[in-house]
C-alpha cells in the first residue's frame, strides 16, 4: 500500500506545479493588468476570461495535492474520543460519503465538459473554445477521486489492523 501511495503522493505533487505555475500566472496577468489599466486606460484584452479559465483549472489541481498532504479538515473532535478501533467505523463513513460526493462531481464535469463541446461554446471576448478548460477540470477531479478511494480504503483497513490504524490516525 505505500508504494501506492507514494505513486499517488508523486501524481498529486505533479497537479500541483501546474496549480503553482497557474497561481504565478495569475498573479502576473492581474499585475500587468492594473498597471496597464493604469498607465494607458485600457485593461488588457479577454485578462477576466483568461483569469476565470485559469482559476478553474488552478483550484481543482490542487485538490488531490490537499488530500496526498492530509491538509483538507477531518472532523475528528468526537471520533477520536471512540474506544479502540471503533472509531475508525464514522471516519470510514465519512470517507465514503466523501468519494459519492467527488464522483458526483467528477461525473458532472465531465458532462459539462461534454457540453461545452457539443455547444462549440467560446469565451465572450477573446473567442476561445472553454471544453478544454473543463476537461482539465474533470481530469483532475478524476486524480482527487481515486486519491480519496485510496484514503477511504486504508481507513477501511484501519477497523481491522492496528498498523493502518495508526497510519491513518496520524494524520489526526
Amino acid at each position: 500500500m505505500r508504494k501506492i501511495g507514494s505513486a499517488f503522493n508523486k501524481i498529486a505533487n505533479g497537479f500541483a506545479v501546474v496549480s503553482f505555475i497557474g497561481v504565478a500566472f495569475l498573479m502576473l496577468l492581474n499585475v500587468a493588468d492594473v498597471i496597464m489599466n493604469k498607465v494607458t486606460g485600457q485593461s488588457i484584452l479577454g485578462a477576466y476570461e483568461i483569469s476565470q479559465c485559469t482559476l478553474m483549472c488552478t483550484v481543482f489541481a490542487s485538490f488531490a495535492y490537499g488530500q496526498v498532504h492530509k491538509t483538507h479538515i477531518h472532523m475528528t473532535l468526537l471520533i477520536e474520543r471512540f474506544p479502540g478501533r471503533s472509531k475508525f467505523v464514522p471516519f470510514f463513513l465519512c470517507n465514503v460519503l466523501s468519494c459519492v460526493l467527488a464522483g458526483l462531481m467528477t461525473y458532472a464535469t465531465f458532462f459539462r465538459a461534454a457540453r461545452q463541446v457539443s455547444k462549440g461554446a467560446v469565451s465572450d471576448i477573446l473567442h476561445f473554445s472553454l471544453a478544454p478548460f473543463y476537461y482539465v477540470e474533470a481530469i483532475c477531479m478524476i486524480v482527487f477521486l481515486v486519491v480519496l478511494i485510496y484514503d477511504t480504503i486504508l481507513s477501511a483497513m484501519a477497523i481491522f489492523s492496528d498498523k493502518y490504524a495508526q497510519e491513518v490516525q496520524s494524520h489526526w
